[in-house]
């Protein structure tokens, strides 16, 4: 079983958690744009999600899509459409990953420990988005048996 969909909302990246005093204990938070961004990319999951999170070992395919900077030559930015220019500057590829993993942990998964491939790319786009794509791995034991 493979679900794929779109977050139609420019990524964001997960960012460093924070830490407050509450009397004799630190407590640690989500800064505000993460939990947000969460709650976003949660919201359009859960219209994808299966009737229970997947408990089973799974791939997941992420494409991020950011936007091209506005200073960039018109000759830059086609070359960045045409995948010829690479977004290889900051946010990293990997807090972009996991902000979309924290949030769809427990939606389309039971735990992230289900995610044995991970697949993530960073490109350039007139529309800022992200790709989803969930693929449920099945042993060839498993289809064997039955």
């Amino acid at each position: 079983m493979t679900i794929k969909f779109v977050i139609n909302i420019p990524p964001h990246p997960q960012e460093r958690p924070r830490f407050r005093n509450a009397g004799n204990f630190v407590q640690t938070y989500d800064p505000p744009k993460s939990k947000e961004y969460k709650k976003k990319i949660a919201n359009v999951a859960k219209m994808y999600a299966p009737g229970t999170p997947i408990g089973t070992p799974i791939q997941i395919k992420l494409i991020f899509f950011v936007s091209i900077p506005k200073s960039k030559s018109k000759a830059w930015k086609q070359r960045a459409l045409l995948g010829q220019e690479f977004p290889a500057v900051r946010p990293d590829i990997d807090n972009y990953v996991k902000a979309i993993l924290d949030a769809l942990n427990g939606i389309m998964f039971s735990d992230d420990g289900k995610i044995v491939e991970l697949i993530a790319y960073k490109r350039y786009s007139d529309v800022a988005r992200t790709e989803v794509s969930i693929t449920e791995l099945v042993s060839e034991v498993q289809t064997k048996l039955f």
